[in-house]
């Protein structure tokens, strides 16, 4: 299939517009003017009768007592109505906006709508009537993807999931290790784990610095992020979050580099004013275990309010185990891969649990919310959390065998003050956000041997963030966003290597160089516009946004001395990257049940401080920045995998990667019935990855970045082109570096549907499929998701009981690349060599007897569990002249994958819960409960097996 249809000068618009200067001041001039600029249009609406909102049962009958939360676009709850007898709530003195309401009633599934306040207030706007129900038919909305604003998410161009984890369905069955935890089973999502404390979501195939997270809508990546599975999102406790929304798509022309994927926007509870003239304090307390893991968690909320200020605070301890796989073994335990071992017999040795995959959490946090005047509000809120006792379990038993591999430490301070101002005449509203987005990131790492060196990382990423946005109308059919941003991030790092046969900690240079700067700035501008109305509906819409982004790299080469003042390897840099961005989408609606829609994007991602200056140990080996293999002479090689050979193209320092998307797709709603399917074609050009490095024959180098490295005997195909790779004495594998190599194509389609059978039955479910190749070479990418799916029927009798039953579906995954088959996480390969290194480590030491020769690590030791020697297991799990899983062992250096695919797999969970009373919740779920063994796709880990669950959720 052919690739070049795609109109590639789209990707270099750049080239055409003019960038007004290099600095954050001229961004915020130009939106400080942009702004301004609105308050001299004149806006007309035609007016439609009184503001009200009835509220009545699928009965019609009007129900009492509904209290209904109406937000800003910026989340803060600005007031709390109750409707009356009549079921009527009056909008009256709502200033011209954008709106979300929430309607509660605890007989009565929770609903929440969008409403837009016209040019006059809610007393022009026509009545609205909301029908309550007990299935799950209510509208959804979204604000990741309209920023400024809100959208139903069944009509949205882009594809947009939402997550609640404030309601005691979303949230109580479903044990949650880690935030990232809440997106399984969603369409085009898939849930990476590298150990049990971290989640990675990949979205369209991309994760790391690729998906772009946001915390009320700052950004929470920071330069340090990097490019594989990362733990990031789990330094964000699910308690200090009520609901998240996942995007998919790029979103650089709303919210800025690394977007490429997707967004995911997670948005925090809001605190409630009281109108009754006293103050008022409300509060949670929720319980939960699960078998599986044997964690234990605990949460306090509490809240209140008057009638001008608004307060919630919260704290939350939990406690996971080490967790047990189904069936009770782990599929690639290191003694599988190394020594052949496998169901009972691994089981006697290592226990049914998977050993250092136990971890702890705990966290706090607050929000206070000041009314200064009727229509502006002072927002104050601060988060902490820290993760203790994380383990790299696929470093450990999970895959390598090394004696220790530890994230330590893992911590977040997050906070920002923010005002927000609504209805200032023509403008809807305006908001000016300041935060401190501070993470505290770190590893502590030993090799096989307890002779070698202990390597300990520790950084520190400090980004001070400032954001300024309005949004208005243009008469009654066209809503703008416009505003400016600049994130000022500073990273302190060190890196120090303990030498136990010395008992000398030696100062190097850090993972990342001490003292860099990076700075992002962006001006962004978005309208939506209704082209064709028909009545109570839009029958065309559209929507263009654009944004220019600048991104300034800076690193000191005095800021990396050690405590003799020599340099530590790092030189004066400066480097800029700059982008512009946009997007475009119809949607058109010509019939009310039918939607039809598509959209182009074009994405942005600068190199960050991971690509540019990251140096040490990673997934795939010992890696080096770029700018040090163009000093070095490097070529670049095939891929990242072992034995390559060269592209016959010298390393150049990097440049931004550029992805352009198309999108289409349909929404049809008949009934009780929903249907949305998408599909999509996104080209990724220059993409960033890491590729093994190579040097001509003749001019080896003796030391990279400063660490001496050896000559890795050659493969047929380097000996051809005359060309060799090299190591270092910490990892056996080729040196790499993140390199601009070639195009990537992805496509595919995702779909989900939602039934609600009768008003007490409903059933849910979603597919998706995606293809993701390297152009040139034309090959599949790393880590590319399988087919999978997900079905959820749900029973709801009445408005305090519910029964589920849900099932996680998963296609094998055969499309692997090479580094995919060498990664220990999927095709675990590994070579005879391999193996007796293993077995003159320290981990396996306590398994092994002295041989008849009477010297400890030979290939005459004894694995006592088999009595065997090292020699015999070498040669029964890689016998010379064998060929396994499609590959001949030739010699001592030949790898063979343990996998050569990722089974596929179907779960069924069980799940129901019950409301005591209206104050007390208790949920049970039991998941897996087959017990069967399997893996997500690119993790390090096997998921959970057989597991209860109960939460208990009080409310006073």
């Amino acid at each position: 299939m052919s690739y070049y249809f795609i109109p590639t000068y789209l990707i270099d618009l750049q080239k055409f517009w003019f960038y007004p200067g290099r600095t954050s001041r001229n961004m915020f001039f130009l939106s400080s003017v942009l702004i301004s600029l609105l308050i001299f249009f004149q806006l007309q609406v035609r007016a439609q009768g009184p503001g009200t909102v009835t509220v009545v049962s699928p009965g019609e009958v009007p129900v009492s007592g509904v209290r209904l939360a109406i937000s800003s676009a910026a989340g803060t709850v600005i007031t709390e109505r109750l409707t009356g007898s009549d079921g009527v709530v009056s909008l009256k003195e709502l200033p011209r906006g954008e709106y979300q309401l929430v309607l509660f009633h605890p007989d009565f599934e929770p609903r929440t709508l969008t409403l837009s306040i016209p040019a006059g207030g809610a007393t022009l706007m026509r009545p609205i009537q909301v029908r309550l129900g007990l299935a799950l038919l209510r509208e959804q909305v979204s604000v990741t993807s309209s920023r400024g604003g809100f959208e139903d998410v069944d009509s949205t161009e882009s594809l947009v999931m939402v997550k609640d984890l404030r309601s005691d369905r979303q949230s109580l069955d479903l044990p949650l290790p880690t935030t990232g935890h809440a997106l399984e089973a969603n369409p085009g999502v898939l849930l990476q784990q590298t150990t049990y404390g971290q989640a990675s979501p990949f979205l369209r195939g991309l994760t790391g610095y690729q998906v772009l997270n946001l915390v009320d809508g700052i950004r929470f990546n920071n330069s340090t992020f990097r490019s594989g599975p990362n733990q990031y999102l789990a330094l964000i406790e699910p308690s200090q979050i009520q609901r998240l929304e996942v995007m998919l798509g790029p979103v650089s022309s709303q919210y800025g580099s690394d977007g490429l994927g997707g967004a995911i926007h997670l948005l925090t509870d809001s605190p409630n004013f009281q109108y009754s003239g006293t103050s008022s304090v409300r509060g949670e307390i929720t319980l939960s275990g699960a078998t599986a893991d044997l964690s234990g968690a605990t949460g306090l909320r509490l809240s209140g309010g008057t009638e001008r200020l608004a307060w919630l605070s919260g704290v939350s301890v939990r406690r996971h185990g080490d967790l047990r796989p189904g069936g009770g073994t782990d599929s690639r335990h290191v003694l599988r891969r190394f020594a052949g071992l496998s169901g009972s017999a691994l089981q006697g040795l290592t226990g049914s649990r998977m050993q250092d995959t136990a971890f702890g959490s705990h966290g706090w946090h607050g929000k206070l919310v000041q009314r200064l005047a009727a229509n502006q509000f002072l927002t104050l809120r601060y988060q902490y959390s820290d993760l203790g006792n994380v383990r790299s379990y696929k470093d450990l038993e999970g895959g390598l065998g090394r004696l220790r591999s530890d994230f330590l430490p893992q911590t977040l301070n997050f906070l920002y003050a923010r005002y927000e101002g609504l209805g200032w005449g023509v403008i809807d509203s305006i908001t000016g956000t300041v935060s401190l987005n501070s993470q505290k990131d770190g590893s502590i790492r030993q090799g096989l041997r307890s002779t070698d060196r202990t390597i300990t990382d520790r950084s520190r990423v400090d980004a001070v963030g400032y954001v300024v946005q309005a949004t208005t109308h243009l008469g009654s059919s066209s809503a703008i966003a416009v505003g400016g941003e600049v994130y000022d991030e500073r990273v302190s790092a060190e890196r120090s290597e303990f030498d136990p046969t010395t008992a000398q900690n030696l100062q190097r240079r850090a993972l990342y160089p001490n003292g860099s700067r990076y700075l992002t700035s962006g001006l962004f501008v978005r309208d939506t516009v209704d082209l064709v109305r028909r009545p109570g509906r839009s029958a065309l819409r559209g929507t263009i946004g654009a944004r220019l982004t600048q991104v300034d790299y800076r690193t000191e080469a005095a800021s990396n001395l050690d405590d003799q003042g020599r340099n530590l390897g790092v030189v004066d840099t400066k480097l800029s990257f700059s982008d512009l961005t946009w997007n475009g989408a119809l949607n058109w609606q010509p019939f009310e049940s039918l939607s039809l829609f598509g959209l182009v994007a074009r994405g942005f991602r600068a190199p960050n401080l991971n690509d540019i200056g990251a140096l040490g140990l990673n997934d795939l080996g010992y890696e080096i920045p770029a700018l040090s293999a163009v000093s070095a002479a490097g070529l670049v090689g095939t891929s990242d995998g072992e034995g390559v050979g060269t592209i016959g193209r010298e390393v150049v320092p990097l440049r931004p990667e550029r992805l352009l998307n198309f999108e289409s797709g349909l929404i049809w709603r008949r009934d009780r019935l929903t249907v949305r399917g998408q599909a999509f074609h996104a080209t990724l050009y220059d993409p960033i990855v890491r590729r093994t490095l190579l040097f001509p024959a003749g001019a080896v180098p003796t030391q990279l970045d400063g660490i001496p490295v050896t000559p890795i005997t050659q493969t047929a195909i380097q000996k051809s082109q005359n060309v060799v790779g090299v190591a270092t004495s910490l990892d056996p594998r080729a040196v790499k570096a993140f390199l601009n190599v070639g195009r990537i194509v992805y496509y595919g389609l995702e779909s989900n549907l939602r039934y609600a059978v009768t008003r007490q039955l409903t059933i849910d479910g979603n597919y998706s499929y995606l293809v993701g190749r390297e152009l040139y070479p034309n090959r599949f990418v790393r880590r590319l998701p399988p087919q999978q799916g997900a079905l959820t029927v749900e029973i709801q009798p009445s408005g305090r009981f519910w029964l589920r039953i849900s099932a996680l579906l998963s296609g094998r995954q055969v499309r692997l690349s090479g580094g995919d088959l060498t990664d220990e996480r999927i095709g675990a390969a590994r070579r005879r060599r391999d193996i007796v290194d293993f077995f003159a480590g320290s981990y396996v030491r306590k398994f092994l007897a002295v041989g008849v020769d009477g010297r400890q690590g030979t290939l005459d030791d004894i694995f006592t569990p088999t009595g065997e020697t090292v020699a015999a297991i070498r040669d029964r799990v890689l016998p010379i002249g064998s060929t396994i899983n499609g590959v001949t062992v030739v010699d001592d250096s030949t790898r063979v994958p343990l996998y050569s695919n990722t089974r596929g797999f179907a779960v069924f969970n069980l799940s129901g819960g019950l409301r005591i009373r209206d104050n007390v919740s208790l949920t049970l779920a039991l998941r897996n409960f087959l017990d069967q063994n399997y893996r997500i796709h690119g993790s390090g880990i096997d998921e959970p097996g057989l597991n209860g669950f109960v939460g208990l959720r009080f409310t006073f």
